[in-house]
């Protein structure tokens, strides 16, 4: 009886052992599939991916190219999600060329000198946007604003319109939608005060639509007039009588 007693105790305890190290096996792949991903935020799991590095800096005056070479970087280090703060300074110093770089040359040999600090990706920033960004933007922004006209293709005037828009931030919408429209052709602008339309991408949307309507039957109307017509009031030549000719139908005189 303890014979049987321990055999059967000895194959609950082979049983253990495998299922031990099946579990262990399970758990092997699990840690190495984790290793290919990277946490990111609190619960989302994402698969490692080659993020592109940001564009270089030129030292272009203009704000919109300044503003997306800063964004750009602050996505690029999110999504990276390895540089440290205090790296961040100088991969963004890596990414400056041109004017850019030879401004940024000056600047850090002011920092060696010690006339200047520049240790911080916020720093830089300031600086960035110190010495390259333009003056007056806004009341550029608003100058051009003012002469802005539609005058030929409706989708490079909402690209213009829109463009101007990011350097005017204190307008309201309802200014928006007015002065946007207020600068359409006067029949597309009855068009779209006859809608009421109230938000800025929605008038977009219903203005696009509306040339693309227009265009359409424009190339219906110009097809149709150019496709052949039969006329119906002409007629056919009537036969001549054989034997042609201004006489032929009266009798011949004999010849002498």
């Amino acid at each position: 009886m303890i014979n049987g007693m321990s055999e059967y105790f000895q194959a609950t305890i082979n049983v253990i052992r495998n299922e031990i190290a099946d579990v262990n096996t399970r758990l092997n792949l699990t840690m190495r599939a984790m290793a290919n991903q990277v946490l990111v935020g609190r619960a989302v799991l994402i698969t490692k991916v080659k993020v592109l590095e940001p564009k270089p800096f030129c030292g272009v005056r203009d704000a919109k190219v300044l503003e997306n070479f800063i964004f750009h970087l602050k996505q690029y280090f999110k999504a990276t999600n390895k540089v440290i703060k205090e790296a961040k300074e100088t991969l963004a110093t890596i990414h400056l060329c041109e004017d850019a770089k030879l401004w940024w040359r000056s600047r850090y040999m002011d920092i060696q000198e010690a006339h200047c600090t520049i240790d911080t990706w916020d720093v830089l920033k300031k600086e960035l946007c110190s010495q390259f960004f333009p003056e007056n933007v806004e009341i550029l922004a608003r100058q051009k604003l003012c002469d802005l006209k539609h005058t030929s293709n409706i989708r490079e005037y909402v690209k213009q319109f829109a463009g101007l828009m990011l350097d005017i931030r204190d307008m309201s919408e309802k200014d928006n939608v007015f002065c946007f429209v207020e600068g359409l052709k006067p029949w597309a602008k009855t068009k779209l005060y006859e809608q009421r339309v109230q938000e800025l991408m929605s008038v977009y949307t219903v203005v696009e639509r509306l040339f693309d309507m227009t265009s359409d039957s424009q190339d219906v109307r110009r097809h149709q007039s150019s496709s052949p017509r039969r006329n119906r009031n002409s007629r056919s030549s009537s036969p001549k009588d054989v034997g042609g000719g201004k006489h032929s139908g009266r009798d011949r005189r004999p010849i002498n």
